[in-house]
């Protein structure tokens, strides 16, 4: 239960500092994608480094809990040193730019990018700390993902509807440095309940090649995924009332379908037979199903929309709830499905890739590899794909992206 918890706070904190993040870097650069993409992508590079990185360190601990607590203390301070030096930027970026050209997105990108790298060593350390067998791997590993999900999805929406409105930009990095901290104490103070025996070998068992497959094809999706979190974060606008909460709403949305998908897939993933068609067909539907919705949008959604707007508004008699309604009916019309299935692909990817004895650098590859081809998607799509082709044509090109993904 403590690992769980631990997940959700760390993942609320994370998803807090993003969110302000992409807020602070819209007055930044200008342009509501660039901002997006931008911060998607740094925020992404530095998880898939950090999972990459601290996840191989984890399996050499004898007290990930107390690894933890180093992480959590340097996203505390990395995470709100670099919210406070974005408030500051706009100048500094704006001079960059001049004299150096592209080179000055190295400023952002860093800011972002350096707290992030601590954050993504977190869930491979929980996951060592409470070594699962090789029989329960799927299930530790998408149980974990999902309370960290479920974390990230209370921090995205505390943002814009909570958090900066009472305590502003300086104070909700503040609130969410304390998450950190607290995470920090109460693994630190866990430490000794959690030893594991470190890893063997300090050079760990080569992946074979089942595991190295299935890595590129989670890397593929994690292409497909953020670049579908690019373009619906820019296609959902027009059903809302303000970019901030279109934002908030969509991101939301998109990681509540993870956590479902990758909860409910949890229960069963050690036990399926064929663990590669399934992990086949989940990428192949979640391409299939994306390119169908948004196909489907038009002016019914809007009129669906107002009714359930008005009905809600007829029961509560609050506009805000209202219009709460309104948006989130929207943002699960759009996402859900698709984000059902690719959370569903976490556990599968890691039935298929770990294993009990290098656990921390399993999943944190796993992760990172996913995250890498995340940035990948989220680059070509907001600096490509979409000023090239708009919308619904990039969507179609992600589409077929997904179905590429064919199951062995």
């Amino acid at each position: 239960m403590l690992p769980v918890i631990l997940l959700f706070v760390s993942g609320a904190a994370a998803l807090v500092y993003q969110t302000l993040w992409i807020k602070q870097l819209g007055l930044v650069v200008g342009v509501d994608v660039y901002a997006v993409t931008t911060t998607v992508s740094a925020f992404f590079a530095g998880l898939a480094l950090g999972s990459a990185f601290f996840g191989r360190r984890a399996d050499r601990t004898g007290r990930p809990l107390r690894m933890v607590a180093f992480l959590e203390l340097g996203i505390a301070m990395l995470g709100l040193g670099g919210t406070l030096a974005l408030a500051h930027s706009p100048q500094a970026f704006v001079s960059l730019k001049a004299m150096t050209g592209a080179l000055a997105w190295a400023l952002p990108f860093g800011l972002i990018g350096l707290p992030a790298f601590f954050m993504g060593g977190t869930l491979p350390t929980i996951l060592r700390a409470i070594a699962p067998k090789d029989q329960t791997i799927g299930r530790a590993s998408g149980f974990l993902y999902a309370a960290n999900t479920f974390g990230a999805i209370a921090g995205t929406l505390a943002v814009p509807f909570f958090l900066v409105p009472e305590l502003g930009i300086s104070g909700t990095a503040l609130a969410a440095a304390a998450c950190n901290l607290l995470v920090a104490l109460v693994a630190l103070a866990a430490s000794r309940f959690y030893i594991s025996h470190p890893a063997q070998s300090a050079t760990p068992t080569p992946l074979n090649m089942d595991a190295k497959l299935a890595l590129g094809l989670y890397a593929l999706a994690g292409g497909v995924a953020l670049g579908y979190e690019v373009v619906w974060s820019q296609a959902i606008v027009p059903f809302l009332s303000s970019r901030a909460y279109a934002f908030a709403v969509m991101l939301a949305t998109y990681l509540s379908g993870l956590v479902l998908g990758s909860f409910l897939y949890a229960r069963f993933a050690d036990r399926s037979r064929r663990p590669w068609t399934i992990f086949g067909l989940l990428v192949i539907g979640a391409g299939a199903s994306a390119l169908l919705i948004f196909a489907g949008i038009g002016p019914g959604l809007l009129h669906m929309q107002d009714a359930i707007g008005r009905a809600v508004f007829g029961l509560v008699a609050s506009d805000m709830v209202a219009n709460g309604a309104r948006f989130a009916f929207t943002a699960a019309v759009i996402l859900l499905v698709p984000t059902i299935l690719l959370g569903a692909a976490f556990p599968a990817a890691a039935r298929l890739a770990a294993g009990p004895a290098h656990i921390g650098r399993d999943i944190g590859v796993v992760a990172a590899l996913n995250m890498a081809g995340g940035i990948a998607g989220t680059f070509l799509t907001g600096f490509l794909l979409v000023p090239l082709l708009g919308l619904m044509r990039t969507l179609g090109m992600l589409a077929v992206a997904a179905a590429s993904n064919l199951q062995r």
